[in-house]
C-alpha cells in the first residue's frame, strides 16, 4: 500500500503516486465493481482505500487511490448524483463522510393512513457529515 505524508501534499495529489485502478488480472479498466470505498488510516485530503473486483476474470485489487481516480471510474457508469453508499460507507463531495454522533429520530404514522398522530417510533441513527457541511442521519 502506498502513504503520501500530509506535509508532501500541495493542495492535491498526484495521481502519478498511486497505482492506476486496473484490474490486475487482465489489466483493463471497463470490468471494475467497487467493492470497498473509505477513509485512508491515517486521513489524508484527497485520497481514500478503495478495494474493487474485476467482473470479466474475478481478479480482486486494494490500494489507496485519489478522490480524482475513483471519480473518473464511477464517472464511466451511469450513477445517480448525491450522496454514494459503497459498503457502509457513504459518499458524499468525492469522499467517505464521517461519523460525528448519533441522534434518535421519532417517526411518525404515514400521512394519510388516520392513525394517530400521538405515535412515535423511535429510530436509532448515526449522524454523518461531509467536510462541505452536508449532514445526513442514517439508521443504526
Amino acid at each position: 500500500m502506498v502513504t503520501v505524508p500530509v506535509a508532501n501534499l500541495s493542495g492535491g495529489t498526484d495521481d502519478a503516486a498511486f497505482p492506476a485502478l486496473v484490474c490486475t488480472g487482465c489489466g483493463r479498466a471497463d470490468d471494475l465493481i467497487i467493492e470497498r470505498l473509505e477513509a485512508t488510516k491515517p486521513a489524508v485530503p484527497g485520497l481514500v482505500s478503495v478495494e474493487y473486483s474485476c467482473s470479466a476474470c474475478d481478479a480482486f485489487c486494494a490500494h489507496d487511490a485519489t478522490v480524482r481516480q475513483v471519480a473518473q471510474l464511477l464517472n464511466k457508469c451511469d450513477s445517480s448524483r448525491g450522496v454514494l453508499y459503497f459498503s457502509h460507507h457513504y459518499v458524499h463531495c468525492g469522499e467517505p463522510m464521517n461519523e460525528v454522533g448519533e441522534n434518535v429520530s421519532d417517526l411518525g404514522n404515514p400521512a394519510g393512513t388516520g392513525g394517530s398522530p400521538d405515535v412515535r417510533i423511535p429510530l436509532e441513527t448515526r449522524v454523518l457529515k461531509c467536510r462541505c457541511g452536508f449532514q445526513l442521519d442514517v439508521p443504526r
